[in-house]
This record gives structure tokens, sequence and C-alpha cells, in this order.
């Protein structure tokens, strides 16, 4: 092989050890960018705990997204996700879920940031929890799009409509959870009458089954009418049952003396 041959073999071999160089570093780079996740763990933190308790405090490996899923049976009380910050002896509360009312549902407290010295802490009233941390290397928001009373969610999109006619003096099934477990959650709703109303009221009510309205008995919405009262109401207030998922069914309670007709949007949501 002549002199000039061999030169750009090697100037070629060499430019391509040069790419692969490029190449290795490109990937690198993006893998430690905080783009994608490295490293993920995942620990039992809760089994059936039915009294007030603290969790041990979970591995520290670096973590940025930070998950607590926990499942209630018949519980009342709170659960945490809270850190302890370096040379101090108090956790603090970075998220919170609530429960007054009997809860038998699952759900998930999120957590963006690093935290070392994170763990969960219960606080007891009444059922049980059972409880699991999960954690991922990857990038997450400190905050989720909603918090609310049981901890951190997504707003509500109502994609549902109903109208239901009552006669005065009836109880009425008003909506359905779409599928077993759901939550209804009412955005608003308009009530109208067609006639004259007397001294009375109208309630909305939740049911443990359907068809059960004439024993709901579970009122969160309410409002009283007159002879003078005016024929529409309307109302922007967020209806959700506080009994969920136990009294799924919502019912309308007429004592108006006149027919009312009812029209709710609303989403039937699973894991609220």
């Amino acid at each position: 092989m002549h002199t000039h041959e061999l030169f750009f073999t090697f100037v070629r071999r060499l430019i391509f050890a040069f790419l692969l160089i490029v190449l290795g570093a490109s990937v690198s780079h993006a893998q430690n960018a905080g783009n994608v996740g490295i490293y993920t763990k995942e620990v039992a933190v809760f089994t059936a705990q039915a009294t007030t308790s603290s969790s041990a405090v979970f591995p520290d490996f670096g973590f940025g997204a930070n998950f607590l899923s926990y499942c209630n049976t018949s519980f009342t009380g709170t659960i945490d996700l809270e850190w302890k910050p370096p040379g101090t002896a108090s956790f603090i509360v970075l998220s919170q879920a609530s429960y007054n009312t009997a809860d038998s549902a699952c759900h998930v407290l999120q957590l963006g940031g690093y935290f070392p010295n994170l763990r969960s802490t219960l606080t007891h009233n009444t059922g049980s929890v059972s409880a699991w941390y999960t954690a991922s290397a990857a990038p997450l928001s400190y905050a989720p799009p909603s918090l609310g009373s049981n901890g951190t969610t997504s707003p509500i999109t109502c994609d549902q409509n109903a109208i239901v006619n009552v006669a005065t003096a009836t109880n009425a099934q008003l909506i359905s959870p779409i599928n077993t477990g759901d939550t209804l959650v009412i955005c608003g709703l308009t009530v109208s009458f067609n006639g004259s109303t007397s001294a009375g009221q109208l309630d909305i009510a939740w049911s443990a089954t359907s068809g059960g309205c004439g024993s709901a008995g579970n009122t969160n919405w309410s409002v009283q009418t007159a002879a003078s009262t005016p024929q529409l109401f309307t109302s922007l207030l967020p209806i959700r049952s506080p009994y969920a998922p136990g009294y799924p069914y919502a019912c309308i309670e007429n004592s108006t003396g006149a027919q009312a007709t009812v029209s709710v949007s609303y989403a039937s949501v699973h894991g609220l």
C-alpha cells in the first residue's frame, strides 16, 4: 500500500473515533441533565396501621419525585409527608391529607424536590391505612396542580350533564357514578320550577345504593323556598359527597310545593 493511501486510512479512522467520542459525550450529558429518571425506589410504609404512628425515614438516593400511595379502610384522621431539615429536631409537614368522614379509597400524595430525612406520620382516629413510598430521581414540580382537604389532586373537569324532573314531596336519584368506586363531583346546577312554590326546601343528599334515595339522609346542599321565592336557582358551588365512597349516589329531595327541574354538570372521578 502506498504511503498516501496509508495516510488517508489513518485520517478516516481518526475522524470516526472522534465522532464516537462526541456521540458518547452527548448521551452522557442527556442522562445527567435531569431529563431521565436514573434511580427509583419503593418501600412499604404502613401495613393496616390502626394507631397514630410515624414511619422510619425513607431511603435517600437524591430523589426529586416523591410519592406516598395509600389505601384507607374506614379511615378518619390525617396522613402526611414531612421533612426534618439538617441541624433541627422537628419535622415540617410538606404535604398532608385529612379525612373527617370515613374513607375507604386509595389516594396519592406527591412531593417534588430533594428532601433527605423524609418520612410519613399517620394521625389516627378510626379505621386503618396501608401506605407505600415510591420515588424517582426524575424532576417533578414541588406543588401539584391543585391542593385540597384530601391532599393533592388535579382540578376537576366536569364533562357530564344530567336533567331530572322531581315532583314535590318526592325524593329522586339525580346522578350515579359511572364506575364502581368513583366519586361524583358536581361543578354547577340550576333549579327551576313549573309553578309557584310554598314554604319548603330542596336538598341534595347522598345514598348508599342506587334507587335508595327515599332514605338517603346525608345532605350537604340545601335551599329554602317560599311563596315569593324566585323560580330559578343557580349554584356554582362544587358539591361532592363527604361520605364517599360509601354513599356515591346523588339524590334530590323536593318539598317545595312545586315540581323542580334540576340541571347539573358533573364528573365521575376515580381515586379522589
